[in-house]
């Protein structure tokens, strides 16, 4: 399917793709995909929100890929935070790992908080970018009414998407999350996860000490409001606070040297 405003990020994923390949393998009955650059340090899994795969972490992969040992997660059509959670936990079992620094944004950055819950002896550290504690801190916004969303069927909101980055494809980000969600991301993995964010319900108490935590927000984020960001603020209030300027919803796209240079140290 042709997409269109190339930018710079599709040449960039071009270039991640011919130095490492994706792997798909089964966790509970569930495709799990995943890309690994193999390099050294602790390992660091990036596991994208809502819209796309986990190529919108393209420029992390790139420039930290032989630096440390990234990553990069796209985890199956499923709503359930319980159940991401466990699927997760068979994944590093399957890539052997006892440990590591889980990433998430958006809407994985709320579903990690049920991995911690579940599986805190495996978090080197926990990064909630980007993310909130409950679905009703978002429902101003129509794009995660959960009325909405419980009605309507995949193909249908898959398109509505589209349409919606459509007109601003010339833009870069925008372009670039075109060509994931019409190329990378089947219409039930979307549903799936827009579904998770409007169900959402608050993680219990996370046995984690503080200096396992670190809380990412921007100031000029369009998606979660300073009032939702605030309150995943209050709920970790001994965490490590990081804030980046012009970051958006993707740090990591927009703002990536900060970006980079905060997952660097974090994996140290």
């Amino acid at each position: 399917m042709q997409t269109k405003g190339h930018s710079v990020l599709h040449d960039e994923l071009a270039q991640l793709e011919q130095r490492h390949q994706w792997t798909a393998t089964q966790c509970d009955g569930h495709e799990w995909d995943y890309l690994d650059t193999g390099g050294d340090g602790v390992p660091v899994l990036l596991l994208p929100g809502s819209v796309g795969d986990s190529a919108v972490f393209v420029k992390t992969l790139l420039s930290l890929g032989t630096q440390r040992r990234l990553i990069a997660i796209t985890y199956p059509a499923l709503a359930d935070a319980h159940a991401l959670a466990h699927g997760l936990a068979q994944l590093m079992d399957t890539l052997d790992l006892e440990r590591a620094v889980v990433v998430g944004s958006s809407f994985a950055a709320y579903w990690i908080q049920f991995f911690a819950l579940h599986y805190p002896e495996r978090v080197a550290k926990l990064v909630l970018g980007n993310g909130f504690i409950e679905g009703s801190d978002l429902a101003d916004n129509p794009l995660f009414d959960r009325e909405t969303l419980e009605k309507i069927d995949a193909e249908t909101l898959h398109a509505e998407w589209r349409e919606r980055l459509i007109p601003l494809s010339h833009q870069p980000l925008q372009g670039y999350l075109l060509k994931l969600l019409s190329e990378r991301q089947s219409p039930k993995n979307l549903h799936a996860r827009l579904l998770g964010v409007a169900r959402a319900e608050p993680c219990p108490p996370l046995s984690l000490t503080d200096d396992r935590i670190v809380v990412i927000d921007c100031p000029d984020d369009p998606l979660i409001p300073a009032v939702a960001q605030k309150k995943l603020r209050q709920r970790y209030p001994g965490a490590q606070h990081v804030s980046f300027e012009n970051g958006g919803h993707y740090p990591h796209l927009l703002s990536p040297k900060p970006y980079e240079r905060f997952i660097l140290e974090c994996s140290k």
